[in-house]
């Protein structure tokens, strides 16, 4: 008879094999690499040694650290949050498994608290912390720390813990959250100019990333032992014409694919339209909100009636409308 009375065995045992299975999972660095490259444009040094990197640190049998302390700095609308997004869907099999934190929430003193939990003894004890309640549930996973110059000062504090030795101890339960199966990702858009300009003037690698710490150092935003910690620093360099056209042209097809339709075809002016209207031309996030406004009705329209694959064009009066096309793929 067996000592613990497990209602399902069977989903126990698959979720055992699947968590051997994710641990032995050998990183394929050209397969990773496009998997990236088809949703991250105009980054390609960043994508082909991030892809090697990430490929290295996965293949440790033995870790006492997160599989890697990245950071990505540079000016907005660049691709550093779509490129965390696009590491989580690649190496946990699904964006859903990236824990995003928005550090602008975290500003106050009692950010700190919120990340980790409160003490026992206080109201709100058993909910635990925003990010160590997660890990517990599900350890494989990218944590991103967006915007993290907004946080508050005791959030590095935690940061030299949870970086330099993958745990966290949870106030409240006293539950140490275990980060050495997961991906950290900071973004920041400090310094991107002057960051920018080291890009440009130095061509040794190496140079330019001891060229980029003391430069982050200096900053007073990133306390030297914090910059220590980075696996690695991607500069990330303001998108060109054809770049951003590339960029919409993927939110649109993301959209498409959202509503079950593919767009096959679509007007020049359309995409120019989104890009340019608002601060979408500065702000991914934005820039998918402004497609999603387009766009949005002519798409659910064409699955109502039935379209799997469409072509957008404009009417007389400026208005997006749809046409059936017939699937050559």
């Amino acid at each position: 008879m067996d000592p613990l009375d497990i209602t399902d065995k069977q989903r126990l045992l698959e979720m055992l094999a699947q968590h051997r299975r994710g641990q032995a999972r050998v990183i394929d660095q050209a397969e990773m690499r496009a998997a990236l490259g088809r949703r991250v444009q105009g980054q390609d040094a960043i994508l082909d040694d991030v892809s090697k990197l990430i490929r290295l640190q996965w293949g440790k049998q033995r870790r006492d650290k997160p599989i890697a302390n990245l950071l990505f700095v540079g000016p907005p609308a660049t691709g550093k949050t779509e490129l965390a997004k696009a590491l989580a869907a690649y190496l946990f099999g699904d964006e859903q498994h990236m824990l995003r934190l928005d550090c602008a929430e975290f500003s106050g003193p009692e950010g700190k608290t919120r990340l980790i939990g409160t003490p026992t003894g206080y109201v709100g004890a058993q909910q635990g912390g925003q990010l160590t309640r997660p890990l517990f549930s599900n350890p494989r996973r990218l944590i991103l720390f967006d915007e993290i110059e907004k946080a508050y000062a005791g959030v590095f504090d935690l940061l030299l813990s949870l970086m330099g030795e993958g745990r966290l101890t949870e106030q409240g339960s006293g539950r140490v959250a275990d980060f050495t199966q997961s991906v950290i990702v900071l973004t920041s858009n400090v310094e991107h100019e002057r960051l920018g300009q080291l890009r440009e003037q130095i061509d040794d690698s190496r140079e330019l990333a001891s060229a980029v710490r003391s430069a982050l150092a200096e900053s007073r935003v990133f306390r030297p032992e914090i910059v220590s910690r980075f696996d690695q620093i991607y500069v990330f360099q303001p998108l060109d014409d054809a770049t951003r056209a590339r960029v919409a042209g993927l939110k649109v097809a993301q959209a498409g694919e959202e509503f079950g339709v593919a767009i096959r075809r679509i007007d020049p002016q359309i995409v120019f339209e989104i890009v340019t209207e608002g601060e979408a031309e500065q702000d991914a996030r934005e820039l998918r909100r402004r497609v999603d406004d387009r766009l949005g009705e002519v798409l659910l329209a064409a699955r109502e009636q039935g379209y799997r694959c469409v072509a957008i064009d404009l009417d007389a009066d400026g208005k997006p409308v749809v046409s059936q096309v017939v699937d050559e793929a």
